[in-house]
């Protein structure tokens, strides 16, 4: 006898594509349960299975070797009509499975046990069930272990769809943070160039310039997936027109970066570390608005190393200033290297300024 239809049965399809277990590898932690629940129930077959539109699929099974079998013989499709806990001591006395060729065959399937599993609605999705050639019954020890197990079965799914439901909703949030401070960063580039004081222009940009920078590391970070690290390469690609933005159109600007893998912590201080070197050799470096500031980060995520210099008018006493931290610049970039356990050393003779930054040992 083929399975009726569930008297929900569009509501339940959709219960069970929300879980986007269906047609998935195999995983060890849904093996494990089913190893266990046939050595309890001491049972050869041992099945996780959902019932999907036309065909009953198995995300792990013992005994079977096969991964999905057509609706027509499924014993599961009768038994999550039925209720939570379904056992059948012989199926060749049950009407719903006395026709079927799997209990009927040699050697055919001839006791039936399962736990059904059900969605968050309510729902049943399929059975975690256990499955052996000769009429038999479980022990109550037996049942309760594989209603346990069946739990730990939609326990991992809940899991899972949670985790998922959370990262989409850090990814959209990781989007609009990145859009309002790209707004925020482009409207004070607007003011900046409405302005007329030369000094409050040079501000503008500034901060406009470090808003969108942070943009640009949210753009980088709204790519990643949870616990990847950053790649520097690409995020200072995207950073550079901004970069190259707050300089006088007669100095250059140039990056080279290697493609080191780093954590979003440590790819953040960066830029901040770059931002402020530039912003800082813009405003005390350039006499007369020409120059040219290099950046140059390479090594590896452990071992690296920032060199930013510029060809200012930078002595060895501004170097000194530099290191005892009397400006807010170098005070910013002091604190960041400190929270990377890094040293910032600046040195300067009188044909430029040099800021490395390399973690101390």
């Amino acid at each position: 006898m083929k399975p009726c239809l569930h008297p929900q049965e569009e509501e339940r399809l959709r219960e069970l594509r929300r879980y986007g277990i269906l047609d998935t590898e195999r995983e060890k932690v849904f093996d494990e349960l089913v190893e266990i629940a046939s050595d309890i129930c001491e049972a050869p077959v041992s099945v996780v299975n959902f019932i999907d539109a036309g065909r009953q699929w198995f995300k792990a099974e013992v005994g079977l070797g096969v991964r999905s079998t057509p609706i027509e013989t499924s014993l599961c499709g009768h038994v999550i009509l039925q209720g939570d806990f379904v056992e059948i001591p012989d199926t060749l006395q049950d009407e719903r499975m006395a026709d079927n060729p799997l209990c009927t065959s040699e050697p055919g399937f001839r006791f039936y046990a399962g736990a059904v599993l059900k969605g968050a609605n309510g729902l049943p999705l399929g059975t975690l069930c256990v499955l052996d050639h000769k009429p038999r019954r479980l022990t109550d020890r037996q049942r309760r272990i594989l209603t346990v197990l069946s739990k730990h079965v939609m326990s991992e799914l809940n899991l899972r769809l949670a985790l998922e439901q959370e990262r989409v909703l850090r990814r959209e949030v990781d989007h609009r943070v990145k859009n309002s401070l790209a707004s925020i960063g482009a409207m004070l580039s607007m003011k900046a160039r409405r302005t007329s004081n030369e000094t409050l222009k040079m501000e503008l940009d500034d901060a406009g310039t470090r808003i969108r920078s942070l943009s640009s590391l949210h753009a980088e970070l709204h790519e990643l997936e949870s616990g990847d690290c950053v790649d520097l390469r690409s995020l200072f690609e995207r950073v550079q027109a901004d970069l190259r933005s707050l300089i006088p159109d007669d100095a250059k600007l140039s990056i080279y970066v290697e493609a080191i893998k780093a954590t979003p912590q440590l790819a953040n201080a960066m830029l901040l570390i770059v931002n402020e070197f530039v912003s800082n050799s813009v405003k005390h470096g350039f006499q007369d608005g020409e120059g040219s500031i290099t950046v140059v980060v390479e090594g590896d995520a452990q071992s690296w190393t920032i060199v930013c210099q510029d060809d200012g008018t930078a002595t060895a006493l501004d170097a000194e200033q530099a290191m005892s931290k009397s400006g807010l610049g170098t005070r910013v970039i002091h604190s960041l290297a400190n929270s990377l356990n890094a040293d910032a050393l600046w040195t300067a003779s009188g044909t430029g300024m040099e800021l490395r930054v390399t973690p101390k040992h």
